[in-house]
């Protein structure tokens, strides 16, 4: 009840800014009412974390600060942590007898330098309740707000991406925009992202594999 009470709130105090605001804020409005029908209260609290990227601060080495990353950081940060061995894109999936199974695929930037003191960017491919979303984790916050991301497909599909509070994820629009996306990505004969951003432009990623690897997140996300 607290939960619908807030978010009735917020929808009474934004509607009015809302009705010309950007599409990706109606958009997240509109998931955030889709998160409180969710009967499982821990589902329904990780529901809202992914809608709003709730950030959760993580100790350093030093033990004396804290930074605050997004679940959607961690979650690609443990992906590519279980790699192993594996090339490309590697498929996860949560609850796979359930309709409503959440899905996700990491792959980590291939043209960073092994030397480097920092891990490279990586691109995770979500599904989580039937809607699609592109992001881009990095290892470094930028300032900038929104993006300009170009990627190489057939047709080449350029999109704004819009940075979270931490700086430290990227995100294209929910739904049909993050889908154009990955296709843009699948017919790419090189995955490697354009953009205004110096620490993103030229970006490599191997998606020798996306096309395969995509299938079940295409098949719960009925695309």
């Amino acid at each position: 009840m607290i939960i619908k009470r807030i978010i009735l709130s917020l929808s009474l105090i934004l509607l009015p800014s809302l009705v010309s605001a950007q599409p990706d804020l109606l958009i997240t409005l509109d998931q955030a009412h889709q998160c409180r029908d969710i009967e499982s209260k821990l589902k329904r609290l990780q529901c809202f974390d992914e809608v709003f990227d709730t950030p959760m601060a993580i100790k350093t080495l030093a033990g004396l600060n804290s930074v605050q990353y997004p679940p959607s950081w961690i979650r690609a940060v443990n992906s590519e942590k279980s790699r192993g061995s594996k090339k490309g894109f590697i498929l996860n999936q949560q609850d796979e007898s359930n309709k409503l199974s959440s899905v996700w695929l990491t792959a980590t930037a291939t043209n960073v330098s092994s030397q480097s003191k920092t891990r490279g960017p990586i691109l995770m491919l979500t599904c989580f309740e039937k809607i699609s979303r592109v992001q881009l984790i990095l290892p470094q916050p930028i300032k900038a707000g929104r993006v300009t991301i170009s990627i190489p497909g057939s047709p080449v599909v350029t999109q704004n991406w819009i940075s979270d509070d931490s700086g430290y994820l990227l995100r294209s629009g929910r739904g049909i925009p993050a889908i154009d996306a990955i296709k843009a990505m699948i017919s790419a004969p090189q995955l490697i992202l354009r953009s205004d951003i110096a620490g993103i432009d030229n970006v490599e990623f191997d998606n020798k594999n996306l096309a395969e690897a995509v299938k079940p997140m295409r098949e719960i996300c009925r695309w």
